[in-house]
């Protein structure tokens, strides 16, 4: 897709999803790890949501394979492991000798998750969106029935090894074909009432009472945890129909920004900068650790907000730079 045809609204929302994993992370692992913090834990959930929204956006426009994609992705992210790897080493005294080794090889030691899944699915995207458009409705629905048993019957509910967490790609095959399924059903029955905007909205407002309701359970049985953790992992029923709802939202919203659009394709290192597993220690483990010994409550929370945004603002900033570079070379690698 070109500039110019891209909806807005949902590069606007791959930004905020970045937001999103950003102050999940900080709250996940300084604020309030393991749900010890009730309100916490409750947005948290919602924040949960990003990695599945971004899936579900890949699938709904598609993956075209093509090498030169690969290489921009994969140098892309070798540029910000390597770089804030030495960083981290040289500046900070942070990490081993293998683990600044590993900052080379990002992929192959999955120093960031998300990232190695999601090159599996990159490669294997070409041939299974060549199986989905040879599948009759019928078919393609049963598909979706497989898969869903497998993610969430064997893994979610049943803990299988396949796709205990889903932080896998089988996990990620059954979100990016509820994607492409739902860009199936707005071409084939555009006004269908399920993937509409007032009925995402009620099915939002919906689980989101639903966590309201998780924060007044009583402790007795480890109630309130036994219920976020049913809401919270990536193959839970209830984090994908809350993922697909929120993506329905914005999708069904339409508007044009180049400014958006342009700051939309560095969005992606937000992520690889933040998370980065030798600099996340400088970047936000330290700071809100010393923070949280003067601020707390409601205002902690501004503070996280305010700081993400600002860094987020920083990453893709210097994404732009990095981006110009990229190019000079390509162009000369071209020639």
């Amino acid at each position: 897709m070109t500039a110019t045809k891209r909806n807005s609204s949902v590069e606007l929302l791959r930004i905020l999803l970045m937001v999103f994993i950003v102050i999940h992370h900080i709250i996940s692992s300084v604020v309030a790890p393991n749900f010890s913090n009730r309100i916490y834990a409750c947005v948290d959930v919602f924040l949960h949501t990003a990695v599945i929204v971004f899936i579900l956006i890949t699938g709904y426009f598609g993956l075209r394979f093509s090498r030169r994609k690969a290489l921009l992705l994969f140098f892309q992210v070798l540029f910000y492991s390597a770089l804030l790897g030495c960083i981290a080493y040289f500046c900070f005294d942070i990490g081993t000798r293998i683990e600044l080794v590993k900052s080379f090889l990002p992929v192959s030691s999955n120093a960031y998750w998300f990232i190695t899944v999601y090159f599996q699915l990159f490669f294997l995207a070409p041939f299974i969106t060549k199986m989905f458009e040879q599948l009759t409705d019928r078919q393609y629905l049963q598909l979706l029935i497989v898969l869903f048993v497998l993610v969430c019957w064997f893994g979610f509910l049943w803990k299988d090894s396949v796709t205990v967490d889903g932080k896998n790609i089988v996990n990620f095959i059954f979100i990016y074909l509820l994607g492409n399924g739902i860009k199936r059903v707005e071409r084939n029955k555009p006004s269908y009432f399920l993937f509409s905007r007032k009925w995402s909205l009620l099915i939002i407002s919906f689980l989101v009472l639903c966590l309201v309701g998780f924060y007044f359970l009583p402790d007795r049985h480890n109630l309130f945890i036994h219920a976020i953790v049913f809401s919270y992992k990536y193959n839970s029923p209830f984090l994908i129909l809350l993922s697909i709802a929120l993506f329905n939202v914005f999708r069904t919203f339409s508007f044009d920004s180049r400014f958006i659009n342009y700051m939309a394709t560095s969005s992606l290192s937000i992520y690889l900068i933040h998370e980065h597993p030798l600099m996340r220690e400088i970047i936000y483990v330290r700071p809100f650790n010393k923070l949280m010994l003067v601020e707390s409550g409601f205002s902690l929370f501004l503070i996280i907000v305010g700081y993400v945004l600002v860094l987020s603002f920083c990453c893709m900033g210097g994404d732009k730079i990095r981006q110009y570079v990229f190019e000079k070379i390509s162009n000369r690698s071209d020639r």
